[in-house]
């Protein structure tokens, strides 16, 4: 006479067969996410770098000539008046955002965000 499972072994081998058929789905969509994320990461990296190389350089202030050290603040008037591109915050902006909810699983979230920091960079959404 065959031996008869008992119920625990027959609902784990349930659970088991229910979590594997709904892993690939929820792995898929959080690692599409994930590649487009730091697809367009870079994107925004090469967008900001060729934005920076192209501006032109701020003229050295006179306490640079007297050997004064920058201040945060200093530093940052002088950005704020020769950095005149705000879709490059735009789209740091929409990256931060695309990784929040990349990480709360979010994935529709993300990919608005990254379709609006492509956007922002002019490239294709």
């Amino acid at each position: 006479m065959l031996a008869r499972p008992d119920l625990f072994h027959v609902l784990a081998a349930v659970s088991l067969v229910a979590a594997s058929a709904l892993l690939p789905a929820a792995a898929a969509g959080k690692s599409s996410c994930s590649a487009d994320l730091r697809r367009t990461s870079r994107a925004v990296d090469r967008a900001l770098d060729q934005h920076a190389a192209a501006s032109p350089y701020a003229p050295e202030s006179k306490a640079a000539t007297l050997g004064h050290q920058p201040t945060p603040s200093s530093i940052a008037r002088a950005e704020r008046r020769f950095d005149n591109w705000p879709n490059g915050s735009k789209a740091v902006a929409a990256v931060a955002r695309a990784r929040q909810a990349n990480k709360a699983g979010d994935i529709q979230g993300c990919l608005d965000a990254l379709r609006e920091a492509r956007t922002a960079i002019g490239a294709a959404p």
